[in-house]
């Protein structure tokens, strides 16, 4: 799943109201239709198309929406990509809404970037209207550029990106010298007084993605352009759109030992072949283990939460009039073949209720067997390369050590070593930390309260066995008394 990733799922609570309505739509149709499509169906994995006899009224078309295809598919890829950036901070400064849209390899296999579509968003597939960072900014900000813009991006396109990409500094310093000039004149943008114009936006991304730039002392003036860019809000969100953007992963990848993750990618795949808009309804794909065994191992809830908004953006598809119509129409889109669901059913007002396969099962335990260890999880955040080996600090235990230690110190350490044990089976440099504190007050008090209780504790050794009292009483006096401290 991507970072995107992390949209929160519906609450209890809401997938009970989702139940409950989706139980009336389902009366309702059942009545139209003279009964069926309310009951628990199974999966017979036949690649049949669900059918109903109910007839329903043409949905009115939905209205038009910019989709960006060919997003790169890791967030660190895509943040680092011009084009990707150019396109995100358009639809944000333009007020464009902006879906993630299916690629183009099978239509335009000549156009590897990314590509800005638009259509109907109900559509499948929608025809592609612009590429390239600067043709997409020109798209979404839906007016007539000057020739002064043009001749801007295209600098841009020819002379600043190529210099920028050589690493000649000869080359950047000329390129870079002929923005000061224009700064000059206009001072916080290329082509006007107004700062991240097409122009702007174009050539400061370019700048702020160039590592050999910014590493260089830049002339004041575009040090200043650059950071207009970089602390625009506008920029600032491209994080947040980007993140839905990205492709969904709804491939299965077997070196993932994760069940969860391995089910919830067999129901993403069918789930966007069935219904290609899921993608842009903000609906978290994920599967659950079910509470109860005798309904099955894992369960989808996406159904109902899909149901309701492709019925509120006029986007079911013909035949459909229910939740458990959708999810069976999900059970049909998942193959027989794939390695890890079986016995797929619909349970109640649409949960889709399935089971681990048993060779899934048993090939994981002959590679623990083989092996001798399952294959190791990444860790690393959504942003972060999967190479990535940075250390991590895991502060643990960090006893009072003037009191004595009691079971309760046990669980702590116990509970981080085990922690770092983790974080180092998963590749990180672990770093364990055991934080004493300010020790110095606590024995100055002790020392303290022993020489004014025991002045002869050199020849009359007192009794502290019961170190916990000594301190208390040390304490009490500690608060107490100024004199004492």
């Amino acid at each position: 799943m991507s970072e995107a990733e992390e949209k929160k799922g519906p609450s209890k609570k809401e997938l009970k109201k989702l139940a409950k309505k989706a139980q009336k739509d389902a009366a309702k149709a059942n009545a139209k239709s003279g009964g069926g499509g309310g009951a628990a169906s199974s999966n017979n994995n036949k690649a049949a198309p669900t059918t109903t006899a109910a007839t329903t009224k043409s949905a009115p078309p939905s209205p038009p929406v910019y989709r960006l295809a060919n997003v790169p598919s890791s967030l660190t890829a895509a943040l680092n990509d011009a084009c990707t950036i150019k396109a995100c901070m358009g639809a944000i400064l333009f007020s464009q809404k902006l879906l993630p849209g299916s690629s183009t390899s099978s239509s335009l296999p000549f156009l590897h970037g990314p590509a800005l579509l638009y259509g109907d968003a109900a559509a499948t597939t929608a025809p592609v209207v612009a590429f390239g960072g600067n043709g997409i900014l020109k798209a979404l900000s839906g007016q007539s550029v000057t020739s002064t813009t043009d001749d801007w991006l295209e600098f841009e396109r020819a002379e600043l990106r190529p210099a920028v990409g050589s690493g000649n500094q000869k080359k950047i310093d000329k390129a870079l010298d002929k923005i000061v000039a224009a700064l000059e004149v206009h001072g916080v943008s290329v082509v006007g007084t107004e700062a991240l114009s097409l122009a702007d936006v174009a050539i400061t991304v370019t700048l702020l993605l160039s590592k050999s730039v910014m590493t260089t002392d830049l002339p004041p003036s575009i040090q200043t352009y650059v950071e207009i860019t970089q602390n625009s809000s506008a920029y600032k969100q491209t994080k947040s759109l980007l993140s839905t953007l990205l492709p969904p992963s709804t491939s299965y990848d077997p070196t993932n030992p994760s069940l969860i993750q391995a089910a919830s990618a067999i129901f993403a795949g069918a789930i966007f072949t069935t219904f290609p808009m899921a993608q842009s309804l903000g609906i978290e794909i994920k599967a659950f283990k079910c509470k109860d065994i005798k309904h099955g191992d894992y369960q989808c809830n996406v159904a109902m939460p899909l149901f309701q908004k492709l019925k509120a953006a006029g986007a079911l598809p013909s035949g459909v009039n229910t939740p458990q119509q959708v999810a069976q129409a999900i059970i049909d889109s998942v193959s027989v073949e794939n390695p890890v669901l079986c016995e797929l059913t619909v349970n109640g007002p649409g949960f889709i209720m399935s089971r681990i396969k048993e060779e899934y099962l048993v090939r994981g335990v002959n590679e623990i067997i083989t092996r001798g260890a399952p294959v190791k999880p990444k860790c690393c955040d959504a942003a972060a390369n999967d190479e990535d080996m940075s250390g991590v600090v895991v502060d643990f235990s960090s006893p009072n050590i003037a009191k004595e230690m009691h079971v309760g110190h046990l669980r702590s350490t116990i509970i981080g070593e085990a922690v770092c044990r983790i974080l180092e089976y998963s590749g990180k440099n672990v770093e364990r930390v055991n934080h004493v504190g300010d020790w110095g007050t606590q024995f100055g008090m002790l020392i303290q309260y022993l020489k004014e209780e025991y002045p002869n504790f050199h020849e009359d050794i007192p009794n502290i066995t019961d170190l916990t009292a000594f301190y208390k009483n040390a304490k009490s006096r500690f608060d107490e008394s100024a004199e004492f401290k």
